[in-house]
C-alpha cells in the first residue's frame, strides 16, 4: 500500500477562473498484481484534525471491506483554502460539494464524512447504476455519503461556490432547472440508530453527542452510542494489528522535508532526560532526531537522524530517545513511535512539545495517549515522555512498571469490595478473575477497622453502598490505591480512577469512564457429561427450543398475575407459530403468584423450572441449548447472557408504574435525552442543548441518580420485542462482547500498571 497525503500547494483555476484548488494527493491502496483492469474507486474524506481517531478507524473499515482486484483512491479533505472555519461543522459540511471540481469534472466519486465506517465493499457503492442522475444521496438534502457524476455535477457545484454558498442553497442548485438528484439505497447510508448487523453497509455516527471517540469534550457531554461498540471493536482490532495509514514504507509525502527542517533546527541535550532510563553502566544509548552532542556520561552513544528509522536492518539498542517528533507530519508519527518501541529493547524516551492544536499531539494528553497506545504492544519495555506545553511548561509522564522489581514483576495486590447485589457481586468476581492477578474478597459489610496494611494497590467495588468505603481505603493508603467502580455512586464520578457503566445507567461519559455495552459478564460454560443429561430432558419436546427467562418486579417496572399471563399467552402463541416448545425458568424475583398465573397461561410443549420451588436450576444449560429466548425486558443481566451466545433473543417490556414524583423525575429525563422524528419518519437522536449538559454536569457531580434507562440497553443489543424479535439475531454480535470486555480490562491494568505523572 502506499499512502500518499495532502500537501498544501494549489493547482489550477476553477470555472471562472476567481479560486486556485488545492493540490490533493491520495492515500492509495492499490490491486493486487494481474488483477483485472477497473476504474479506480475513487473517495473523498471530509474531516478535521480532531477526529484523527475516527479517520484512521475508517481507513481499517475500508482495508478489511475492499475487493483486493480494485485500486482505491482516498482523499482528505482537510483546511481547504477558501473555506471558512466556523459553526459546529467547521465547513467541512461543505467540502462535499467542491468534489466534482476537485475530481478533475469527470468520472465518479464517493463522499464520505468523517465518522462512517463501511461494512461492506464500497466498490460496491461505486459501481451502482446512476441513470440520468447526478448523484445519489439518501435524500436530497442528505448528502454526507453520496455518488457524484462528477462531470454532470461540474456545471452545478463549483468550488468556490462551495466556499461561499451556504449548503441549504447548494443542494437547492442541485433542483433547479432539473432534478439531479437520485435516491440512494438506505443501506449504504443508516445513520446511528438505523444501523442493523448483517444488513446496513455502512454506519454513520451522525449525532455528535454520541460520537464513540469523544473529539469535542470542550463543546459536549458525550454520552453512549447505541452502537459505539463497532466503532470501540475495529479500533481496538486495529490497535492490535498496529494498522496505521502510513508507515515506514510509505510514509507521508511530507516526510523528506520535514526530516531536512528538523535537522537544521536548535538542538537540545539529552543528559537529564535520560538520566533515569540508564541505571547500567553498559547500557546502549541511541539519540535519533535533533539531540546535541551529549557529555561523556561514560555509556555508548549513537545519534542518528529520523529518517534513519525507515531502514529494516536496524538492530536494537537497551534505551533509545527521540526528538522533534513534534515537527514532524502528524500522519507519521505513530508509525515512527512504533519504530521506537521495536528497536528499544528497555526504554524510549521522547522529548516533544505539543503540535497543532485540534491533532493528536496537539496537546501533552494528545501525546500521553499516542504513546499508550503504541506502548500496549510492548508491555516489557518502559516509557518516559517530556512534553513542553504552549506555555513553556515541561510535563513529565513514565511508565517504568516492567523494570520495578530486578527479581521479576511485580504482583499488583488487589481488593473486591462485595455490595448487597449479586449481579453486580458476580461482576466483581468475573473482572478479578480475569484480570489473572490475586486477589481478596472484603464481604458486604466490611468496615475499615476490619482491615489493615499492606494496602491494596487496585480496589474494585460496585455501587453507592461500597463507595465510601473505597474512597476511605485511598485515603489511608495514599496515591497509589487506585479505584475501579462498576455502576454508578452517588458522589461525584471524578473521585474514581475508573467507571465502567453500562447504558443504562445514563451517566456523561467524563474522561474517567468507560462505556460498555452490557455489564460484564462472563459466558457461563457446562461440563460435556452435564450438559448431555440437560439435552435428554428435554429430547421428548418439538423444536426449536425457546428459552423463557423470566425475571420479575423492579422498581418501578411490575410482573404481577396479569403481566404474568400475557407474557405466558405471547410466548405460547411465538412458539406455536414456529411448532416449538417452551424451557420456562424463572428467579427469585418472580413471586409465586406470578409464576402460577404465568405456567397457567403457557399452552404449548414446555418445560419448567420455578425458583420457589428449588431443584436443579438451569439457567446455564438453557444458555447452552435453547435455538431462541425470550427475555423479560428489566433483567440486564439474563438478556445480556442471552445475546452473548448470538441467537435470537425477544424481550417482553415491562409496564411501569410510578408515583407523582418519580412520573416527574422521568420526564424531565426523557426531555433531556429523547429523540426526534424526522420529515422522512426516522427516529433520531436529537443534538445536545445547553440544558442537558448542565444536568449532565450535575449527575457526573453526584446530585442525581435517574431511574435505569433500560431502553438504551435494548437498542444497545438489539433486541426486538415479541414476536419479531425471536426471528433475528441480537443487534451486537458476540465478539462485541468479548472487544468490550477486553477494553475494560485493558483500561483497569493501564491504572495499575500504566504511566504515572513524575514531578519535574
Amino acid at each position: 500500500m502506499s499512502a500518499l497525503l495532502q500537501e498544501s500547494g494549489l493547482d489550477g483555476n476553477d470555472s471562472d477562473g476567481s479560486t486556485n484548488l488545492p493540490k490533493l494527493l491520495p492515500v492509495v491502496l492499490e490491486a493486487r498484481a494481474g488483477a483485472p483492469q477497473a476504474p479506480a474507486v475513487r473517495i473523498f474524506l471530509g474531516t478535521q484534525a480532531e477526529h484523527y481517531r475516527a479517520e484512521r478507524v475508517f481507513f481499517y473499515s475500508l482495508q478489511r471491506v475492499r475487493n483486493p482486484d480494485r485500486r482505491y483512491e482516498i482523499y482528505r479533505l482537510i483546511d481547504l483554502p477558501g473555506f471558512a472555519r466556523k459553526g459546529q461543522c467547521g465547513g467541512i459540511d461543505r467540502y462535499r460539494f467542491a468534489v466534482p471540481e476537485l475530481a478533475g469534472r469527470q468520472g465518479r466519486a464517493i463522499y464520505n464524512d468523517v465518522g462512517q465506517l463501511y461494512a461492506d465493499d464500497p466498490a460496491e457503492l461505486f459501481d451502482l447504476p446512476m441513470g440520468e442522475h447526478g448523484y445519489l444521496s439518501l435524500l436530497p438534502q442528505e448528502t454526507a455519503v453520496m455518488l457524484i457524476d462528477c462531470e454532470r455535477m461540474a456545471g452545478c457545484w463549483s468550488y468556490a461556490s462551495a466556499c461561499r454558498e451556504p449548503q441549504s442553497a447548494l443542494e437547492a442548485l442541485a433542483a433547479a432547472p432539473y432534478d439531479r438528484w437520485g435516491a440512494l439505497d438506505p443501506r449504504w447510508h443508516a445513520r446511528d440508530l438505523e444501523y442493523r448487523h448483517g444488513q446496513s453497509k455502512l454506519l454513520h455516527y451522525s449525532t455528535r453527542y454520541l460520537q464513540p471517540w469523544r473529539p469535542r469534550p470542550e463543546r459536549f457531554s458525550y454520552h453512549h452510542h447505541p452502537r459505539a461498540e463497532y466503532f470501540h471493536g475495529l479500533e481496538q482490532q486495529a490497535d492490535t494489528a498496529g494498522y496505521e495509514v502510513h508507515t515506514a514504507t510509505s510514509p507521508s509525502p511530507g516526510f523528506a522535508a520535514a526530516c531536512e527542517r528538523l535537522a537544521q533546527g536548535p538542538q537540545t541535550l539529552p543528559e537529564a532526560h535520560c538520566s533515569y532510563a540508564l541505571e547500567s553502566d553498559n547500557a546502549q544509548l541511541l539519540l535519533v532526531g535533533n539531540w546535541g552532542e551529549p557529555a561523556d556520561g561514560g555509556h555508548p552513544v549513537e545519534r542518528q537522524p529520523l529518517e534513519w528509522l525507515r531502514r529494516e536492518d536496524l538492530p536494537a539498542r537497551d534505551v533509545i530517545a527521540a526528538s522533534g517528533l513534534e515537527r514532524m507530519p502528524v500522519g507519521d508519527i505513530p508509525w515512527l513511535l512504533d519504530r521506537l518501541f521495536q528497536l528499544g529493547r528497555q526504554w524510549v524516551l521522547v522529548r516533544v512539545g505539543v503540535g497543532p492544536a485540534g491533532t493528536q499531539i496537539g496537546t501533552a494528553d494528545g501525546w500521553r495517549e499516542l504513546l499508550r497506545r503504541i506502548a500496549r504492544r510492548y508491555p516489557d519495555r518502559g516509557w518516559q515522555l517530556d512534553c513542553r506545553d504552549r506555555t513553556g511548561q515541561t510535563r513529565r509522564f513514565r511508565a517504568d512498571f516492567a523494570h520495578r522489581s530486578p527479581g521479576g514483576p511485580v504482583t499488583p495486590r488487589v481488593w473486591v469490595l462485595k455490595g448487597k447485589h449479586a449481579g453486580d457481586n458476580a461482576q466483581l468476581t468475573n473482572i478479578a478473575e480475569s484480570l489473572g492477578w490475586p486477589y481478596e474478597v472484603k464481604r458486604y459489610g466490611a468496615r475499615i477497622e476490619e482491615m489493615s496494611p499492606p494496602w491494596p494497590d487496585l480496589v474494585i467495588s460496585s455501587g453507592r453502598r461500597t463507595a465510601p468505603l473505597a474512597q476511605e481505603i485511598r485515603r489511608r493508603a495514599g496515591s497509589r490505591t487506585r479505584l475501579v467502580l462498576v455502576g454508578r455512586p452517588l458522589m461525584p464520578l471524578g473521585r474514581f480512577d475508573l467507571v465502567l457503566a453500562a447504558p443504562q445507567y445514563g451517566l456523561p461519559l467524563l474522561k474517567n469512564l468507560e462505556d460498555l455495552p452490557a455489564p460484564f459478564i462472563d459466558a457461563p460454560r457446562l461440563e460435556p457429561g452435564e450438559l448431555e443429561v440437560w439435552r435428554q430432558r428435554f429430547a421428548h419436546l418439538p423444536r426449536p427450543w425457546v428459552a423463557l427467562l423470566v425475571g420479575g418486579k423492579s422498581t418501578p417496572l411490575q410482573f404481577d398475575a396479569q403481566i404474568a399471563r400475557d407474557l405466558g399467552r405471547e410466548a405460547s402463541d411465538a412458539v406455536r407459530a414456529r411448532g416449538g416448545s417452551l424451557l420456562v425458568s424463572t428467579s427469585p424475583r418472580t413471586g409465586a403468584k406470578a409464576a402460577d398465573a404465568l405456567l397457567a397461561a403457557i399452552d404449548t410443549p414446555n418445560w419448567c423450572y420455578r425458583f420457589d420451588k428449588g431443584g436443579d436450576n438451569p439457567h446455564r444449560a438453557l444458555l447452552a441449548l435453547a435455538d431462541a429466548f425470550i427475555v423479560t425486558g428489566e433483567t440486564v443481566s439474563m438478556m445480556t447472557e442471552a445475546c452473548m451466545t448470538g441467537r435470537p433473543v425477544a424481550m417482553f417490556p415491562l409496564p411501569a408504574r410510578r408515583n407523582a414524583a418519580q412520573r416527574l423525575h422521568h420526564e424531565l429525563v426523557m426531555r433531556l435525552d429523547g429523540t426526534r422524528k424526522e420529515a422522512d419518519g426516522r427516529e433520531m437522536p436529537r443534538q445536545q442543548s445547553a440544558l442537558e449538559r448542565i444536568y449532565d454536569w450535575m449527575v457526573g457531580a453526584g446530585w442525581f441518580a435517574c431511574e435505569l434507562q433500560l431502553q438504551k440497553v435494548h437498542q444497545t443489543l438489539g433486541v426486538e420485542p415479541l414476536p419479531g424479535g425471536l426471528d433475528q439475531p441480537p443487534g451486537l454480535p458476540p465478539e462485541l462482547f468479548v472487544s468490550s470486555r477486553t477494553r475494560a480490562l485493558q483500561a483497569i491494568r493501564e491504572l495499575v500498571t500504566g504511566d504515572r505523572p513524575v514531578p519535574l
